[in-house]
């Protein structure tokens, strides 16, 4: 009973709804290597007020795809609470960038 019911809810769309989304599941999860859920849900509502020998039966399918691990970036607090990347306590060396052909053509080693 349950299966031709859900079969003929939206004359089949449900069906085809659920085929579908169970299809991106797999691949979701297959991708991400995490869990998902698929949940179908089935109202059934009396047509009018006082009748309850006729009902009307609507469906709802929702997917919950899962997420990658999001990365994780530090950064530093300044005092006027400003996030940057470079510790602002920490004093900055002067670095320069050396020309190869600058440098000594022969290296001495000192014991």
């Amino acid at each position: 009973m349950f299966p031709q019911t859900v079969f003929e809810i939206d004359k089949g769309v449900t069906v085809a709804e659920l085929g579908e989304a169970l299809r991106n599941l797999t691949a979701a999860v297959r991708e991400v290597g995490k869990s998902g859920t698929l949940t179908l849900t089935i109202k059934v509502a009396p047509a009018s007020k006082g009748a309850t020998d006729v009902v009307t039966v609507q469906s709802q399918v929702k997917t919950k795809l899962p997420e990658p691990d999001r990365r994780v970036a530090i950064f530093y607090v300044t005092d006027d609470n400003r996030l940057v990347r470079n510790d602002p306590k920490q004093e900055m060396l002067p670095l320069r960038v050396v020309d190869i052909e600058q440098q000594p053509k022969q290296l001495k080693e000192v014991v």
